[in-house]
């Protein structure tokens, strides 16, 4: 027994990018706030999701799009998945390497800036 489902066309927002090159991998956090995507040009950028949903929201210049940018990587990056409790998230690279990111404390040593924050991404 199978139930048709309807499909739902998503459009990527223009200003998700990765200096228009390939992106290879989407995951949304598990609570829905932010997603991640992966890249050819080697990083990983952390997007906010209320632009991607609410029309208002992405038409406000003040609304908050670019979270992030993790690099570390040395070749393009294939996947990014969130842990299931949303405190991971795991990168897989051509440079044959798996990377476990996870959110630094503030004032931790090597922090940046926190996600969100009025510092640049």
């Amino acid at each position: 027994f199978f139930q048709s489902a309807a499909m739902v066309k998503i459009l990527k927002p223009a200003w998700v990018d990765h200096d228009s090159q390939p992106i290879f991998s989407i995951h949304v956090h598990p609570d829905g706030s932010r997603f991640a995507t992966a890249g050819q040009d080697h990083l990983i950028k952390l997007w906010a999701m209320r632009p991607v949903v609410d029309r208002a929201a992405e038409a406000d210049e003040a609304e908050p799009r670019l979270l992030a940018t993790l690099d570390g990587h040395h070749g393009a990056v294939n996947c990014v998945r969130w842990s299931a409790d949303g405190l991971l998230l795991a990168s897989g690279s051509d440079d044959h390497l798996v990377m476990l990111w996870r959110q630094a404390a503030a004032g931790e040593a090597g922090a940046s800036a926190p996600f969100g924050s009025p510092a640049p991404p």
